[in-house]
């Protein structure tokens, strides 16, 4: 395992950093309330009102992209795309911070086998 983290912790890091990035540009769509541009959609102002609304999130979810292609010359794929499934644990996380969504325990169990595959495949690499 030591040698696995050795050989793909750059990629690991990366991919992790690519995962919140994700995340976190999915949350800002969904704090830009598209619900009152509903009327406004046919006008060049809407158009414009939407697209400002969307942009940030589109700018963090592209840098966790371009992250995850870096990251994915640091390790092998095998291991490293794993590593992007921690997107689902910091979404459950940054939803109930922002979102005040609540945690069930289903959710905690689901967040724990998703940890612990990674972990494990991250400790697989010979």
């Amino acid at each position: 395992m030591k040698e696995s983290l050795r050989k793909n912790g750059k990629g690991i890091i990366l991919m992790t950093i690519s995962a919140f990035s994700l995340s976190v540009g999915q949350l800002l769509w969904k704090l830009a309330d598209l619900s009152s541009l509903s009327g406004d959609l046919g006008t060049f102002s809407g158009l414009f009102t939407l697209f400002l609304k969307i942009l940030p999130g589109f700018v963090i979810y592209a840098v966790g992209a371009l992250i995850m292609t870096i990251a994915l010359g640091y390790g092998e794929l095998s291991v490293l795309q794993p590593v992007n499934s921690m997107s689902y644990v910091f979404a459950l996380i940054l939803s109930a911070i922002f979102l005040t969504e609540p945690i069930t325990v289903l959710k905690v169990v689901g967040i724990l086998v998703i940890i612990t595959g990674v972990v494990l495949m991250g400790g697989s690499s010979k």
